[in-house]
């Protein structure tokens, strides 16, 4: 069955084959300050990954200022500020997707950054 998710107005839906096994958890300080304390993400490739956007609302931003020092491109959607998914040219062909945008998150099977996590949840 598809795994289906969208941003918070619709205009942006995001289809999966099915939900993945495990999530990505990142605590840069990148994630938190594009909307959370930490950012729950499913590293899903280009090919398996189905965005859908009629309305043209997914925008991108590059975010220059990392702790890898790389570029990496944030996608949003410009009519109501979701986080929809982040690529890094570190990994090619890979995108990863916001679990948020989906009703149900799998578990976390991986946490990354954690030197930065915000201390309530060490």
């Amino acid at each position: 069955m598809p795994y289906v998710g969208h941003c918070n107005c619709d205009s942006i839906r995001i289809t999966l084959a099915e939900q993945p096994a495990n999530s990505v958890v990142c605590h840069c300080l990148n994630c938190r300050k594009a909307g959370g304390v930490f950012s729950v993400n499913y590293l899903t490739s280009e090919e398996e990954t189905t965005v859908e956007d009629p309305k043209k609302t997914l925008t991108a931003y590059d975010d220059s200022n990392t702790a890898e020092g790389h570029t990496i491109q944030r996608y949003f959607c410009s009519t109501c500020g979701s986080p929809v998914l982040t690529k890094s040219p570190k990994i090619p062909g890979k995108m990863f997707l916001k679990a948020t945008l989906f009703d149900t998150i799998a578990p976390c099977g991986m946490e990354v950054f954690e030197a930065t996590r915000v201390p309530l949840f060490k």
